[in-house]
């Protein structure tokens, strides 16, 4: 197996949209024995049975990219090589975020889209089958995936964490204020009202969002278990004063603006500020990091049990003599508690 990859790591996002492909594009461009992985930080290509200068002018001619400026952002992963690869991108080792969730979804819509658009060799079924598996028990049995990073996330997990229902969100238009909101949402049993210090909220729309005037902050404030601020104003956007004049009590503030959005002498509310979720975010770090090692283990050992599995299907319709249930039976029992080159070596010697 090959991979062609450009990545986040190799190119930047102008480049990459350039060779990205729409799924209409891989309904076009995707062959039998191919498996199109397309993201925003990533479009690698996983193919066998071509080779490798035949695929690149192939995507060069389909994309309308000069074969000169696609080698100088592509990385190339072959043979053992390409597998490992492919795992740590399904585990998200490989993603800018360590861990990251999403990867897994995509590796899996990339696989099943081939699956049912070409046919895959009995290779990359299974590489990419163990993959997926190796993602999920991962997943499962690590921390990598369960200890967020971002603010955005941690400070929705937070939010989540103490049943709040309604969340009144200042600054949505911002990165952190939108990565927040979709977080929210996500959970499906929270309500979101919006707002921005500008008076046009129209262009910064998320789905699912109930958006106000800013004059009207307070107002609503009365209803929503937690507010968020988030903007990129000098000035204070929610003040003791006001928080005092409308009777707006036991709430909780969370502040992730610097300079400060929200008072510091606001009283009879809970208030957090930036500084609690990044310790957050900076332990949660130290946890991915101690993780890799584990992960690590746990991906170079699935990968060898896969070299038995695909050395095993090579060599079987090969194996006759003897009594071919025990036979097949002992070589299934030594094959377990072998490395992938000592079971190679192995049915070597009895080939002999």
């Amino acid at each position: 197996m090959y991979c062609i990859s450009v990545s986040y790591k190799s190119a930047n996002v102008a480049v990459r949209e350039k060779i990205a492909f729409s799924a209409e594009e891989q309904e076009r461009f995707i062959k039998d024995n191919m498996i199109i992985l397309s993201t925003c930080n990533r479009v690698e290509i996983y193919f066998t049975d071509y080779d490798l200068i035949t695929v690149g002018k192939y995507i060069c001619k389909f994309k309308n990219i000069d074969y000169r400026d696609y080698k100088a952002y592509v990385n190339i992963y072959g043979g053992e090589g390409a597998i490992l690869h492919l795992y740590r991108v399904a585990c998200g080792l490989e993603s800018k975020i360590l861990g990251e969730d999403e990867i897994l979804g995509q590796v899996k819509d990339a696989y099943y889209f081939a699956h049912n658009n070409v046919k895959l060799s009995y290779e990359l079924n299974t590489i990419f089958k163990g993959a997926i598996t190796a993602a999920k028990k991962i997943k499962t049995e690590t921390l990598m995936s369960k200890s967020a990073v971002s603010i955005g996330t941690i400070t929705a997990g937070f939010i989540h964490s103490r049943n709040i229902k309604n969340v009144m969100i200042i600054g949505i238009s911002g990165k952190v204020g939108t990565i927040l909101a979709k977080n929210l949402l996500s959970y499906g049993d929270i309500n979101i009202i919006a707002t921005a210090r500008g008076h046009n909220a129209d262009y910064i729309s998320v789905t699912g969002a109930e958006y106000i005037p800013f004059s009207k902050r307070y107002e609503y404030m009365k209803n929503c278990g937690a507010l968020i601020s988030a903007t990129t104003s000098p000035h204070y956007t929610v003040r003791a004063e006001d928080m005092e004049r409308c009777n707006i009590r036991n709430k909780i503030l969370i502040d992730l603006a610097v300079p400060r959005d929200i008072d510091e002498d606001i009283k009879d509310n809970e208030i957090y500020n930036i500084d609690y979720f990044e310790t957050i975010s900076k332990n949660n770090s130290e946890i991915k990091i101690r993780e890799k090692d584990r992960i690590e283990a746990i991906i170079e050992s699935m990968i060898d049990d896969l070299k038995k599995e695909m050395f095993f299907h090579r060599i079987a319709p090969n194996i006759k003599d003897l009594n071919k249930y025990s036979f097949e039976h002992m070589i299934y029992k030594v094959r377990d508690g072998l490395t992938a080159n000592e079971f190679e070596k192995f049915i070597n010697i009895l080939k002999e």
